[in-house]
């Protein structure tokens, strides 16, 4: 959505750019306290925090928003009828892709007319409830008319990237255009003889594309597991990066950075301090359950004692701020997570810090009492929202580390594909129909030259590649 304003130019003000979830929570605030589906205070918890501490049912959760905007306007004419009248032109980008549920709210609409941009050879979210192909064939043929586009591409206007991408998508591995793409540097391959040697082998790619002028480069792994490893490696090695796909971090920062402001003019107790550390640290630790050392902070565990003296320590710096400025309390709220020197997360951190600083710069000068607080409140409250709804804050890095699948929408100038020995990609097998969608995605994803990274052991989506091996 970032990359809209540039392209639409003097259009920009007649034109709304919403994600489904964005859509929803704009509806439900809009209308929902006519309706009994909510508010203009409509409040949201974050996935983060209902897997820490559980879900908290006097709030809306992510995933309540679009079928709870579906349900409104289906049964309230008089809301269909305003949202007719205020979208003239619906555009609906990766029609492929959308549930059944974001479909039918789009419907919902009832705008007079819609223009659905989709790609069968882009479908990659199967697993998503009504994604497949026979429902993007019905969706083709409930369309007054189809236009077919050819395979040129703004990315690269060459057409040397989608035209490898292709390849590798229709498993052409022998083709000529894999084979130029190589020799004219579209397109690098290395491999590694030892699994341990693929996070040097990366910096080094990383390093190399920036010294041969890429602006920012974005780096696909395939697990979760994957994806956590290279953070980590990136985060010691000092480079620039950011982790795609977990916007509620930025949010949880931010509400954790507020809360220690609350604690210095006892609006906040210690317990509801760390917990929000807890919360921002699951934001940023990928997987199913909250990070033990999360669990700790929200309480039902001990913590190890260094950082329980950091955290007092802590607290103890909050609560003599008595008599300093605002200034100073900003300061030591956005420091706060390399003070009690926790690994995880310190570049969204970081990021959060810069957004939290401007957002309370008008305040500065004031003293820490209650009331210059509570200013803060409403502020960061919108804050929150937006950055857990549908604002990009968390994705401005020069290196955008990210899974295969959050790849849908992103383009860098240089695209890294790390895969990994043991990668597991389910039970398919050849053509890899599927599969084969989503490298097509994830490479066609690169402005300027893709570079993949595979282990000793690839596995048979990827190991024709081996063949083209940088040796």
């Amino acid at each position: 959505m970032g990359r809209s304003v540039g392209v639409l130019g003097p259009f920009t003000e007649y034109i709304e750019v919403l994600t489904f979830h964005g859509l929803a929570y704009r509806l439900l605030r809009a209308f929902g306290q006519y309706t009994g589906y909510g508010g203009s205070q409509l409040s949201v918890q974050s996935e983060a925090r209902a897997k820490l501490v559980g879900t908290d049912t006097s709030q809306l959760t992510y995933k309540d928003l679009v079928p709870l905007a579906l349900r409104m306007l289906k049964e309230n004419g008089p809301v269909r009828h305003l949202c007719e009248l205020r979208w003239s032109l619906v555009i609906c980008d990766e029609a492929q892709d959308t549930s059944t549920e974001q479909f039918d709210l789009m419907i919902a609409l009832a705008a007079p007319q819609y223009l659905l941009l989709g790609d069968i050879n882009q479908l990659i979210y199967t697993f998503v409830d009504g994604v497949s192909p026979e429902r993007f064939q019905e969706i083709r043929s409930w369309a007054r008319m189809e236009i077919n586009l050819d395979l040129g591409s703004h990315r690269d206007p060459s057409g040397r990237i989608p035209s490898l991408a292709e390849a590798i998508r229709t498993r052409n591995f022998e083709s000529a255009v894999l084979r130029e793409a190589v020799a004219d540097g579209y397109l690098t391959v290395v491999q590694t003889e030892e699994s341990s040697a693929t996070p040097a082998l990366l910096l080094e790619q990383i390093n190399q594309a920036f010294r041969s002028g890429s602006g920012d480069i974005g780096v696909f792994a395939h697990s979760n597991a994957s994806v956590a490893e290279i953070a980590n490696f990136l985060d010691e090695n000092d480079i620039d990066h950011v982790l795609v796909g977990i916007p509620e971090a930025h949010a949880e920062a931010l509400t954790a950075m507020l809360r220690q402001c609350e604690y210095a003019v006892g609006q906040a107790s210690s317990s509801e301090l760390r917990l929000a550390l807890g919360i921002f640290l699951t934001s940023v630790v990928r997987g199913r359950d909250a990070p033990p050392l999360a669990v700790a902070l929200a309480g039902r565990d001990g913590l190890p004692q260094g950082l329980e003296n950091l955290l007092v320590g802590l607290e103890n710096a909050l609560a003599d701020l008595a008599g300093h400025t605002m200034e100073d309390l900003v300061t030591l709220a956005t420091e706060s997570w390399f003070r009690i020197a926790i690994d995880a997360g310190r570049r969204v951190w970081r990021r959060a810090a810069v957004h939290f600083v401007r957002l309370t710069r008008v305040l500065f000068s004031e003293p820490v009492t209650t009331a210059s607080v509570e200013l803060l409140v409403s502020e960061l409250d919108a804050a929150y929202r937006e950055a857990l709804i549908d604002a990009n804050f968390s994705e401005r890095a020069s290196v955008k580390l990210m899974g295969f699948h959050q790849t849908k929408g992103r383009e860098s100038d240089t695209v890294i594909h790390v895969f990994q020995n043991g990668d597991y990609f389910g039970r398919e097998r050849e053509p890899f129909e599927e599969l084969s969608r989503l490298m097509n995605v994830a490479f066609s994803r690169a402005r300027k030259n893709v570079i993949v990274i595979l282990p000793p052991s690839p596995h048979a989506v990827i190991q024709p590649l081996v063949d083209l091996v940088d040796r």
